[in-house]
């Protein structure tokens, strides 16, 4: 529950999610300390109903700077079933308003930059399962999200932590610095989603696989899966 906030600088780019329409209602922006890199720790909290979200739908860090770089949002931590203050009731964030939470934070991201979202919470044991299996990263339920950021030109998959230092598993998605190479990553993800399917199928399908193969067929569209 949010009670006295600190306040971000009108020009910093997290003040403009602050009473965006969410959900059904909309959301509130709360600041954190600055990392020793420089980047800002934030929490997004959910108002419905003139009742605010308890715990936070999102927490992240932002990083801006010069290079496009430099420019960057990791998603530490995603709850979509939060509940509001008055205790009694719980809001449940559907697979579209994920997309949309996601679309939103892409706009805070320009040309170059990445978001990063982790999966190695309980909530993305689907999408590690098919990761682990061999599933492209484009082919899961976070990839999907990248997507709806706009960052999805690459998509890289940090599935081994150095040491704790880089904190957990995740995917980097990067948005494209321009159109053509916009249109060369397209090319690169759909020949490797291709590749996924034309694979040898090994015994019975896991749920997780084949949740991967659906996804893939749908990018690929139904002249090409």
């Amino acid at each position: 529950m949010i009670r006295e906030r600190p306040s971000l600088p009108p020009d910093h780019p997290l003040s403009r999610l602050e009473g965006r329409p969410f959900a059904g209602g909309r959301l509130r922006v709360l600041p954190g300390p600055t990392s020793r890199f420089g980047a800002l720790y934030f929490s997004l909290y959910l108002e419905q109903d003139g009742f605010t979200s308890r715990e936070p739908i999102l927490v992240g860090l932002h990083h801006s700077g010069l290079y496009p770089s430099y420019n960057w949002i990791e998603v530490a931590q995603l709850n979509d079933h939060p509940t509001l203050e008055d205790g009694a009731s719980q809001a449940v964030l559907r697979p579209t308003d994920l997309r949309r939470l996601m679309a939103l934070l892409g706009e805070l991201i320009p040309p170059g930059g990445h978001l990063m979202l982790e999966y190695e919470s309980p909530r993305w044991a689907v999408t590690a399962r098919a990761l682990n299996r061999g599933a492209p990263p484009a082919a899961t339920e976070l990839g999907e999200l990248l997507r709806a950021a706009g960052c999805d030109a690459s998509i890289r998959n940090w599935d081994i932590s150095e040491g704790g230092r880089e904190g957990p598993r995740k995917l980097q998605g990067f948005k494209p610095l321009d159109d053509g190479r916009a249109f060369a990553a397209r090319q690169s993800r759909d020949r490797e989603l291709s590749a996924f399917l034309l694979a040898p199928k090994s015994g019975a399908q896991p749920d997780a696989l084949a949740d991967a193969r659906r996804r893939a067929r749908r990018l690929l569209g139904p002249s090409r899966a």
